[in-house]
């Protein structure tokens, strides 16, 4: 699309276009020159080129517009690289494709009735078909508003100035909305659902392991063991059985304290998600806790004190409210619930919300607490015989989505 503009000079700095959009909330600027904009503020993501409104075409997506609360969609949103016309089934088919080809080679029979089988599947998820990048497309452009700027400037007149601050500020208004929005859509064209890590583990032994195949799940739990931990005698007594599916069941054969903690030291770098359920049963007392612990105090220390989640709701670590109300139940009679943990120790963020729904989330409030250079494994910790903890799932993802 060819567009003209009218070149306008700076008055402060005449040898420089006044042709900068500067869009922080509370300081908002749509025609001044770069060396303006770069004194005015120090987030050049808040600076867009009036060209890259007046050449943005159905397809384009702007690096840092509109303002949203949670910047890491627009990475998200570049890595999908969603076109007008795709589908999320194409992206997912593409993934399942490169992984055959290459298994082709060494037993073509076998590999041709399961990738039908998988194709298949997909296929029968009838809604992915009907989701195209065009419906993402129309929703951004209908949130930024990308048109009725570059219309604005296109004419730029006396009162497109006052109109387009009405617009920036419009978007601020409806972050929350417009953040969601989002979110929602992009959540569509994530292809975490797929995965290739474990079908890759298995090239080896193919053609034993054939029938053990399964790109929809995404659980490593069977591979995962709980010990005892050193730092109660009575954490000797605790019952630690692996269930017929595969989940771990941690419960304590004396009315004292006990601490379990997993097999591997958790990598600073890598997005862990935990879910595990908490149970109660006739003791009404919330003494379930889960988190993390150092490496050097696994053995030593309790885990009531630590960076932890408690049931019974007495720590203030875990209780920043990310949305809805509290995930604990306090001292409530027969709790019997699951709850999700998110884990990513470089970003010092610890997670947890009520699983499966998501309706009440709490995260961290102090991330000083994660210490740098430091271990830290999984760890739960339990009193009374009453009590179960279920570990139900534990997995690396390479994204988080925005669940929560």
């Amino acid at each position: 699309m060819d567009q003209e503009k009218k070149q306008s000079k700076c008055n402060i700095h005449p040898k420089f276009n006044d042709d900068i959009l500067l869009f922080e909330k509370d300081n908002i600027h749509t025609k001044i020159c770069l060396v303006c904009a770069k004194t005015l503020t120090k987030n050049f993501n808040k600076i867009i080129e009036h060209d890259e409104f007046l050449h943005a075409d159905q397809d384009y997506i702007f690096s840092s517009f509109p303002p949203l609360e949670d910047e890491d969609i627009y990475k998200a949103i570049k890595k999908l690289q969603i076109k007008k016309g795709s589908s999320i089934q194409e992206l997912f088919i593409e993934k399942i494709n490169n992984y055959f080809l290459s298994l082709k080679k060494e037993i073509n029979e076998k590999i041709d009735i399961l990738h039908n089988q998988v194709k298949q599947k997909i296929i029968q998820m009838e809604h992915l078909s009907q989701d195209s990048g065009e419906n993402f497309l129309n929703i951004y452009n209908e949130i930024s508003s990308k048109f009725d700027i570059q219309r604005l400037y296109n004419q730029y007149s006396k009162d497109s100035e006052q109109r387009l601050k009405e617009i920036i500020q419009e978007k601020y208004q409806n972050i929350k909305i417009n953040t969601q929005k989002l979110k929602e859509t992009i959540q569509q064209y994530q292809t975490d659902k797929i995965r290739l890590k474990k079908p890759k583990e298995i090239q080896q032994k193919i053609l034993d392991l054939l029938g053990q195949i399964d790109f929809f799940k995404n659980n490593d739990i069977e591979d995962i063991e709980f010990l005892k931990s050193g730092s109660y005698k009575c954490s000797q007594s605790l019952q630690i059985q692996r269930l017929q599916n595969k989940q771990i069941q941690i419960n304590q054969s004396i009315d004292n304290h006990g601490v379990s903690y997993a097999n591997f030291i958790l990598n600073p770098n890598k997005k862990y998600i935990f879910r595990i359920k908490l149970q109660t049963h006739s003791k009404a007392d919330g003494f379930l806790n889960v988190g993390v612990i150092q490496e050097n105090d696994k053995d030593t220390k309790k885990l009531y004190g630590e960076i932890c989640y408690i049931e019974r709701g007495d720590n203030l670590k875990m209780r920043k409210i990310v949305k809805g109300n509290n995930v604990f139940e306090g001292s409530k009679t027969q709790i019997d619930k699951e709850i999700e943990m998110r884990i990513h120790l470089a970003q010092k963020m610890i997670k947890v919300a009520n699983y499966p729904n998501y309706e009440n989330i709490a995260e961290l409030e102090d991330k000083q607490l994660i210490l740098e250079n430091t271990q830290y494994r999984f760890a739960v910790e339990l009193y009374y015989i009453a009590h179960r903890i279920i570990i139900t799932h534990i997995s690396t993802v390479s994204e988080f989505d925005f669940k929560m």
